[in-house]
């Protein structure tokens, strides 16, 4: 008899991180168009180098630093490995060094990164006052929609 895979579920946590993504998208949105990124490291993983394609599904555009927004100088071609567990918020220089087998070749992986940050600089606009407070109200929702379920999960064992 075969095996029947069962539907992938939603997690609380993975519910949660939706959410607050979506809001953050929405206070700094990510680029419409991300083919200059693709175009600047010529179809390669700014990290380890190796060649991407980008009608596959190993390419993934990352932020070179965590909480360094969605703006287009942060972001960086990756393969599925270095944006995956590989890389977590390791300070992305140091994992272009532990990506390089020569000192040689990290050097020119940081001049690639650093150039297209420098291309693109962060521009910064602050939020309005309404929207920092509609904000906090959401990161207070997704909060409030984790201890519900908590409750929904005891409310169901009796």
């Amino acid at each position: 008899m075969a095996t029947v895979k069962a539907r992938r579920r939603t997690s609380v946590p993975q519910a949660k991180n939706v959410m607050l993504r979506a809001m953050r998208e929405i206070l700094d949105p990510s680029p419409i168009d991300v083919g200059p990124v693709w175009d600047h490291f010529e179809s390669r993983c700014a990290y380890c180098d190796v060649a991407l394609d980008i009608a596959g599904r190993s390419a993934h555009i990352d932020h070179a630093e965590a909480a360094g927004g969605n703006h287009l100088g942060n972001l960086v071609l990756a393969c599925g490995s270095c944006n995956g567990d590989d890389k977590r918020d390791m300070p992305w220089r140091d994992f272009v060094a532990s990506k390089s087998s020569t000192d040689r070749d990290a050097a020119a992986r940081v001049a690639r990164i650093e150039a297209w940050a420098l291309l693109h600089p962060r521009v910064d606009k602050p939020a309005p006052p309404e929207a920092l407070r509609v904000a906090d109200e959401i990161r207070a929702l997704a909060v409030e929609f984790s201890a519900k379920c908590a409750e929904l999960r005891v409310a169901m064992k009796r």
